[in-house]
C-alpha cells in the first residue's frame, strides 16, 4: 500500500518537555484543522471528493479526522498526537484504499 503524509500545522512539547494544558494544545490542533478544511474542500479536488466513513482505528488514531474518498484513494485530514510526549500535529495523508 502507497501512502503519502504530511503535517500542515505541528505544536511540540514547551521547554520542560510536557505541554502547558494538553487540552488547549489539542483544541488548538483542531482550530488549525478547521482552518485548513476548506483548503481542502474549496479545491479543484472537491467535485472529485465524496466523504468517507471514519473506521475505529481512525477513532483511535486521531483527536478529530475528516476523510473522503478520491477514485480508488482515501485522502484523510486530521489532528494526531502518537504518543504523550509528542508533538500534536495536523496531518494529511492520501493512501490506496483497502481492497474489498
Amino acid at each position: 500500500m502507497v501512502c503519502v503524509s504530511f503535517a500542515v500545522w505541528i505544536r511540540d512539547v514547551d521547554e520542560s518537555g510536557y505541554f502547558d494544558d494538553v487540552d488547549a494544545v489539542d483544541e488548538q490542533g483542531e482550530q488549525a484543522l478547521a482552518g485548513f478544511l476548506p483548503e481542502i474542500e474549496e479545491s479543484p479536488l472537491a467535485g472529485h471528493l465524496v466523504e468517507a466513513e471514519q473506521t475505529a482505528a481512525d477513532k483511535d488514531e486521531f483527536i478529530k479526522v475528516k476523510k473522503w474518498a478520491l477514485g480508488g484513494r482515501i485522502l484523510t485530514a486530521g489532528v494526531i498526537q502518537q504518543d504523550a510526549d509528542l508533538p500534536v500535529m495536523v496531518v494529511v495523508a492520501l493512501e490506496e484504499s483497502n481492497p474489498a
